[in-house]
């Protein structure tokens, strides 16, 4: 598909930690830090988030830090957006959203003041007919957050927020996001989203709504939280120099400034 990996991006570093626990521990430490200096200097934040297991337990650590009294940002001025959605009904347990409301976002509402307006959802089913009409609906919104000008992307200009920070997982198969091997998503350029409609089988509902590699590559900052066994080769290969983006979508998954792959040992197993 010549799909490239953009050059102008961040080399990623790696690193190693015991296990989950640690390695979503350690993220959602930084992930505080960076969010509270980006309100300080910018006087806002922006921050994309993912579900799957790790990354829904990093978002249960953000709370967990916080409830102990961990020094964060003015929630007040903290937007969460996402990397991708199922498209499925409000609610849904299956939903990315559903599942971080339950882990932090929730909670933050309720307790520590973060405005319900500052978490900014992509579409539901019963907002969004298919997932190309959600991927212009998710568009709009960003636009809403865009510097004037925008910002510049790899391919022109995109009307979205810059992220300060985009977590990522990383799928068996090597996916991001709901970009995933071999599908025509891949080579969306000059836009920030895009829909998918036929995301594999054995990884849930088919209908999706994705933040494209051109959104992913504006972000100052792209995390990887890598977690288990099953993720070891994919893993491996996509952090193999020259790696095939094609094949394993998630060699491509770079920040303008830094790019951090977060792994435990089982899924570093494989690591030369």
């Amino acid at each position: 598909m010549g799909v490239q990996i953009n050059a102008e991006t961040a080399e990623p570093q790696v690193e190693i930690f015991a296990d989950r626990p640690a390695v979503t521990h350690t993220i959602a430490a930084r992930l505080l830090a960076v969010l509270k200096e980006a309100v300080d200097t910018q006087g806002i934040a922006h921050v994309s988030l993912t579900g799957g297991g790790a990354g829904i337990a990093t978002l249960e650590a953000m709370a967990e830090l916080v409830r102990k009294g961990a020094e964060a940002p003015d929630w007040a001025s903290v937007h969460f957006w996402w990397g991708d959605e199922r498209l499925l009904p409000a609610g849904d347990e299956d939903r990315n959203e559903t599942q971080a409301r339950a882990a932090l976002l929730d909670f933050l509402v309720a307790e520590q003041g973060l405005p319900a307006e500052n978490i900014c959802a992509m579409p539901t089913s019963e907002e969004a007919a298919h997932p190309e009409a959600g991927a212009q609906i998710y568009a709009r919104q960003l636009e809403t957050h865009a510097p004037e000008h925008g910002i510049a992307g790899p391919h022109g200009k995109l009307m979205m927020p810059r992220f300060d920070v985009m977590l990522l997982g990383v799928g068996p198969d090597g996916h991001v996001n709901s970009l995933f091997p071999g599908k025509d998503s891949l080579n969306v350029t000059g836009q920030a989203t895009t829909g998918e409609s036929d995301a594999p089988a054995a990884l849930g509902p088919p209908l999706r709504v994705t933040l494209t590699f051109d959104a992913v590559h504006t972000a100052r900052r792209v995390w990887t939280g890598v977690t288990g066994a099953d993720k070891a080769e994919a893993a491996a290969a996509a952090l193999t120099p020259g790696a095939d983006v094609a094949q394993y979508p998630a060699a491509n998954a770079r920040g303008s400034e830094e790019t951090i792959w977060h792994l435990d040992k089982p899924a570093a197993a494989n690591l030369s």
